[in-house]
């Protein structure tokens, strides 16, 4: 039997993909712009400090993202959703002409275009779906899809899955009108006027989304696991513990 892919800290992978190349991008100038400023002989607001703090941001989801598709051969979402986040929202105060409107159309873009591909991806043979819920390092895929042939219930599990993908596609949606409007009520302050104004105000921002955005997409999410679980349930027979990945090895040998 192959051996199991290397599973990945998702809290390690939100951090060097998300949350860390993001504070670098807003508190960077505060936290190292002196700092920098003195190594290269510049001041902290001139445009090399600038340039640095935004290539230091990028290379966090760079890294990640190469060091995990080396590990386990697989390229990572959340890397790829890193680097096109710092690349957007950092380009957006380094381009002439970037503007607030055009850092709230990025931030509900991103959203939409991963809530799209997922629903799409259900056309597909490897649907999006298996890695945000029908995932092995979660649910013990190889002992479900036995029994579900077992049962003969496969087809009606694979609509539950098609449900499933659209509530979490939905929830994207959520997410993407909800940060367009989140943005628009707080980043108003236009980069090429203050930048650093223009970034407080992201970081603003980033504390009210986990309100205004983080509960209701994760209240979605969860009734879509809640059903899967108890499609699984009812389609195979199987109970929650034997689900699991970590409680069920035994049952899938």
């Amino acid at each position: 039997m192959a051996d199991n892919p290397a599973r990945e800290n998702m809290f390690l992978s939100m951090g060097f993909n998300i949350i860390i190349p993001m504070m670098i991008l807003i508190k960077g100038d505060t936290w190292l712009g002196e700092i920098i400023a003195k190594i290269f002989s510049s001041t902290p607001t001139s445009n090399l400090v600038v340039i640095i703090i935004f290539l230091l941001a990028l290379s966090f989801p760079l890294f990640y993202g190469t060091f995990d598709l080396i590990r386990r051969r697989k390229w990572n979402l959340f890397s790829i959703l890193g680097i096109i986040s710092v690349l957007s929202t950092g380009g957006i105060g380094l381009i002439s002409g970037g503007n607030v409107l055009m850092f709230a159309i990025k931030e509900s873009a991103i959203p939409a275009i991963i809530g799209l591909v997922i629903i799409i991806s259900s056309r597909t043979k490897k649907p999006l779906i298996h890695l945000f819920l029908y995932n092995p390092q979660i649910i013990n895929v190889h002992l479900v899809d036995k029994r579900l042939e077992e049962f003969g219930t496969k087809a009606d599990f694979e609509k539950l899955l098609l449900k499933c993908t659209w509530l979490i596609g939905l929830s994207f949606g959520i997410s993407a009108i909800l940060n367009f409007f989140l943005a628009q009520g707080i980043v108003k302050t236009e980069p090429d006027v203050n930048m650093i104004q223009f970034k407080k105000e992201i970081g603003q921002m980033m504390g009210w989304s986990m309100v205004v955005i983080a509960i209701p997409c994760m209240l979605v999410s969860g009734y879509a696991l809640f059903l899967l679980y108890k499609g699984i349930k009812k389609f195979t027979g199987l109970s929650m513990e034997q689900v699991m990945a970590q409680g069920s090895k035994k049952e899938s040998k």
